[in-house]
């Protein structure tokens, strides 16, 4: 019985490796996956009337996570990758700001982000938006958190906002809580 085991295991190997060839081939024929739409991101900042001191800013890291929630948003559909400078940049360039912070101060209270957006094509405007999400303290079932990281939460809705415009990017959109529906 021990000498016909070896052959029992190469059968089975070999139905292994037939079993695998077939699953690679039908893998080959299967339609390929649409290709991810490039979008360059200019350095998401802050405009002057954000409310928000240059240690705030830092602190929080607000573009950073807007641009990391951005990309797992869409990253299926899009490709993402960074620019200093969107000027004389080709293609497709998404140019963000928050241009208003409210609520840092404390704990209490709303806290409220305005972010201003705009799609450039080949250096033009395309398409642009206003959205603003705000969160009350008591809205917040995670438990304590600090103002950095309730400020992530509206950051984070801010970001599947901006999601969904940009599967139809328009001008003057209004997003968040600004919607109309």
């Amino acid at each position: 019985m021990t000498s016909s085991m070896p052959m029992i295991l190469q059968k089975r190997r070999g139905h292994l490796a037939l079993l695998s060839c077939v699953a690679l081939a039908c893998a080959h024929t299967q339609a390929p996956a649409a290709p991810r739409i490039s979008i360059a991101v200019a350095p998401i900042g802050f405009g002057p009337e954000s409310g928000l001191t240059p240690e705030e800013q830092a602190e929080c890291e607000f573009g950073k996570e807007l641009f990391e929630e951005l990309n797992d948003e869409v990253g299926q559909s899009f490709a993402f990758s960074g620019v200093a400078d969107p000027r004389g940049v080709p293609g497709v360039v998404l140019v963000m700001r928050f241009t208003r912070v409210e609520g840092m101060s404390g704990m209490f209270g709303t806290k409220r982000i305005v972010l201003e957006g705009q799609m450039l094509k080949d250096g033009n405007v395309a398409a642009s938006f206003t959205a603003m999400r705000d969160k009350g303290l008591f809205g917040n079932s995670r438990g304590f958190q600090t103002t950095c990281g309730i400020m992530e939460d509206v950051v984070e809705e801010l970001a599947e906002d901006v999601g969904k415009w940009l599967f139809k990017p328009t001008m003057n959109a209004q997003l968040g809580d600004l919607s109309p529906h």
